[in-house]
């Protein structure tokens, strides 16, 4: 056997002398990256970062029950009208981007163009601050918190519906153009072909896809920040305005919140990916979580 290195696709194999240049340069930095590493630790020791009272007394019993508790609840709430905002509007735009008429193409096309453009941030702050000018929450009777949660809720349905769009109709445009030949060949309306034959298997082959930008969501759920929306990161902020010293601490708390929260969602993921691989058809193209925004095709 040849002991000529392979090439990659993106770039050729390093030869021995190019093997030792790069063990000797990751060997290096990981010492200079241990040795950072160890200086902001021994920075951290210096202030007392690791004292007990510093963690101890954000994680008390009663700041647990009345902050930390009631802060998770809100960003699972938002999270979860969130989500069934942005799939309701993913899956009305998503069949419009694959439509069979030109003029709703165009207006689904402008929806995901437009909103995935937008800065998510802007798309909650705005509503909100016009709201405020024009008082049309206080006019309903809701509260601050109720509106809060409505431009939260708001802005991340519109924006993540336009990503989940795309990725329908990338799992619709993966499916062989045969499959929707098949249904129209024995007598099935457009409708029906998507109904019956198209989106069941589309579903199955995007919902890893769905589920990945679903944990993207949840972390966006921190952006209510903004409007002071009483979700972890909020209540974070005050927890350590009343322990100025445990300030640093408290945002580690909320961030290790957060990655269980996402890393649960993200195991799920990896399982529906497992479960759904050994199913995928022969053929089917995977579903590319990120399309482009170029004009749909349209089925048969």
């Amino acid at each position: 056997m040849s002991n000529k290195p392979h090439s990659t696709v993106l770039f050729d194999a390093l030869g021995p002398r190019g093997r030792k240049r790069a063990h000797t340069a990751s060997l290096v930095s990981g010492v200079v990256l241990l040795g950072v590493l160890g200086w902001a630790g021994y920075a951290l020791y210096e202030q007392a970062f690791f004292e007990q009272s510093r963690w101890v007394n954000p994680l008390d019993v009663l700041i647990i029950e009345n902050a930390w508790i009631p802060a998770l609840l809100s960003t699972l709430q938002a999270f979860a009208l969130g989500s069934v905002g942005a799939l309701v509007l993913g899956v009305i735009v998503g069949m419009g981007r694959v439509s069979r008429f030109k003029v709703i193409r165009f207006l689904a096309s402008v929806y995901v163009q437009f909103f995935r453009a937008m800065p998510l941030l802007l798309l909650i702050w705005i509503p909100f601050t016009i709201d405020g000018a024009l008082g049309f929450a206080n006019g309903m009777g809701i509260d601050q918190d109720g509106r809060r949660l409505i431009y939260l809720v708001f802005g991340l349905a519109v924006y993540n519906g336009a990503v989940l769009a795309e990725i329908l109709r990338s799992g619709i445009n993966a499916l062989p153009p045969g499959q929707a030949m098949a249904g129209h060949a024995i007598g099935l309306r457009h409708g029906q072909t998507m109904r019956l034959i198209v989106m069941p298997q589309a579903i199955r082959n995007m919902l890893p896809a769905v589920l990945a930008q679903l944990v993207i969501l949840l972390k966006d759920t921190a952006l209510g920040y903004a409007i002071t929306y009483p979700d972890l990161l909020h209540e974070a902020q005050i927890i350590g305005r009343d322990y100025a010293n445990s300030f640093l601490q408290v945002l580690l708390i909320a961030a290790f919140v957060y990655f269980v929260l996402a890393a649960s969602l993200s195991k799920l993921v990896t399982v529906v990916e497992r479960k759904t691989a050994r199913k995928v058809p022969k053929g089917t193209r995977p579903v590319n979580p990120a399309p482009d925004m170029g004009q749909a095709g349209t089925l048969a």
